[in-house]
């Protein structure tokens, strides 16, 4: 068995951001300071239950898939962007389209997986407070379409 490890140089859980398709590790920007970091792939049901039939019935429905995370606020990536591509508030409140990767082993080491997909960020909420004094937000990426997967 192979264990993800993601406390080694080099090997940190990664969030790349683009307005065009990734095409390489280098396309748009990482979002700095990531806290954590949750791939939702949920798949949806119908159920329902027949008279003549003791156990419910079960059928798949499109899936409500979402990257949700919290980071420490960069101004830089928060207002300004970089690389080509706007800050995260002005992505998220100007509803534009991202491309993302989520790298599981850093972006960096060739042969590593990633998920990769499109969607808008949304559920940016920057809060501080005297024994936090740095901004922190959450931040989700509603996706639009299925999640891929590839590797580095």
């Amino acid at each position: 068995m192979a264990y993800i490890n993601v406390s080694g140089p080099n090997s940190q859980a990664t969030l790349q951001i683009s307005t065009a398709t990734i095409a390489s590790t280098s396309s748009g920007y990482v979002v700095p300071a990531l806290q954590d970091i949750t791939i939702n792939n949920a798949v949806g049901t119908f159920q329902w239950t027949q008279l003549d039939e003791f156990s419910q019935k079960t059928v798949p429905t499109p899936a409500n898939n979402s990257i949700t995370g919290n980071f420490v606020v960069d101004s830089t990536t928060f207002f300004t962007g970089s690389n080509g591509v706007s800050g995260l508030f002005t992505l998220s409140n100007d509803a534009v389209p991202v491309y993302f990767r989520v790298y599981f082993e850093g972006r960096t080491t060739a042969g590593k997986k990633y998920i990769s997909g499109s969607g808008y960020i949304t559920n940016l909420a920057p809060t501080v407070n005297p024994t936090a004094p740095v901004w922190v937000s959450p931040i989700s990426i509603a996706v639009d379409g299925d999640i891929d997967t590839g590797t580095v």
